[in-house]
């Protein structure tokens, strides 16, 4: 079953769903591009913060693996994503 989560992992039901903010629990820097996690689970919220080519911060997000930052497919940190719901 998918279920939608926000920027930091929240389902749409719960009470914290697009309202509560979570502190950092990893940060790596690759090239100028910077990742952080939200928690300590095997897939986790993982935020990605780089310049587009016109110089702008922006700010991305995943759900996905820390190992693999890298290769997630992110999107803006404002939209929701569909996930599996891990049982």
């Amino acid at each position: 079953m998918k279920i939608q989560i926000d920027c930091y992992g929240f389902e749409a039901t719960s009470e914290y769903f697009q309202k509560r903010k979570l502190h950092t629990f990893l940060v790596k820097n690759d090239g100028g591009i910077v990742y952080e996690c939200f928690g300590t689970g095997e897939t986790r919220p993982i935020h990605r913060i780089d310049k587009d080519p016109d110089g702008c911060v922006r700010v991305m997000w995943a759900y996905g693996r820390w190992e693999e930052a890298e290769d997630l497919a992110y999107v803006p940190i404002n939209e929701t994503i569909m996930i599996e719901r891990e049982d």
